[in-house]
């Protein structure tokens, strides 16, 4: 059994092992500092994609510029335009046979592709277009919501 002296030299050393240097911070500060560096890094990526969906979403730029086979007094934007919204029926025609037409998330072909019409597949389309890119996109309800290039529908079979 160890005396109380030798004791107490293996508590003083035990104490001395625990004691952080001067230079290093304690525990709590090690603790706030990695919080702040946490919320650091949390506002920073926040900041980047509140800026990258600000970068990648089309908008109209609100100039006006004369379409060059319409007459000089219809104007449409650089980006797009809307018409309000009434449903009609047609079809779908790519003249490809089997052909598939893409149904996309929004106006124009860098979109995603929500879903697929096949050809000749009857679908309702909202009176609500969009000029982008030069092409003009047509917006859809049924079968599958969504935006396709309006060249690849055509009036129903059997109606004029």
């Amino acid at each position: 059994m160890s005396t109380r002296a030798e004791l107490e030299e293996i508590f003083a050393a035990q104490r001395a092992r625990r004691r952080s240097p001067p230079h290093a911070p304690s525990g709590r500060g090690r603790n706030l500092i990695g919080a702040l560096a946490v919320i650091v890094i949390l506002v920073a990526s926040g900041a980047a994609m509140y800026f990258a969906v600000q970068i990648t979403t089309p908008k109209a730029d609100g100039t006006a510029t004369a379409l060059p086979s319409a007459s000089p007094s219809v104007y449409v934007t650089s980006s797009f335009t809307s018409v309000p919204a009434t449903l009609v029926v047609m079809q779908v025609c790519t003249n490809i046979p089997d052909g598939r037409l893409h149904v996309r998330f929004a106006a124009g072909n860098g979109s995603e592709v929500r879903g697929y019409l096949a050809e000749g597949e009857v679908i309702q389309v909202a009176l609500e277009s969009k000029m982008f890119q030069g092409e003009v996109w047509q917006r859809i309800t049924s079968p599958v919501a969504g935006w396709v290039n309006a060249r690849f529908i055509c009036k129903q079979e059997g109606e004029e």
